[in-house]
């Protein structure tokens, strides 16, 4: 029974975090690293969506605003995709328009966070208790 427990709390998380920002990246990629969680970068949509076909991460963190492909459009390819449909997604951005957070959630995002209205700790929770679910 116990070995049951262990080998499912050993279960690595793999989470793909597709920002372009290489500040925000090396400082999100630390913290969650810390959590026992393995980081995979991608610095645009296109290489982020290659990524979440080829690795299959168990969350992925998108920004909304990058170069070549938004952050939308990552989000409703990896979701119109069945072979990636299932994959978590939350988006973390500046963007505050109600419209686009709206669009997200009608895409699949699981989650919504605002960079500018939280500190770096409550964004690894809160991306913590989506991979923990």
């Amino acid at each position: 029974m116990e070995k049951t427990s262990l080998s499912a709390s050993a279960k690595k998380n793999i989470l793909l975090l597709i920002e372009d920002n290489p500040l925000l990246t090396g400082m999100y990629k630390t913290a969650f690293e810390k959590k026992g969680i393995e980081v995979l970068v991608a610095h645009d949509g296109e290489s982020g969506l290659s990524m979440v076909k080829e690795r299959k991460p168990n969350l992925v963190l998108l920004d909304m605003l990058m170069p070549g492909i938004d952050g939308l459009t990552v989000l409703e390819q990896i979701k119109k995709d069945p072979r990636t449909a299932h994959t978590v997604v939350i988006m973390l951005t500046v963007v505050q328009d109600e419209e686009k957070q709206n669009r997200a959630r009608e895409l699949g995002a699981t989650d919504y966070l605002m960079k500018p209205d939280l500190e770096l700790h409550e964004i690894v929770e809160r991306v913590f208790r989506h991979l923990a679910a």
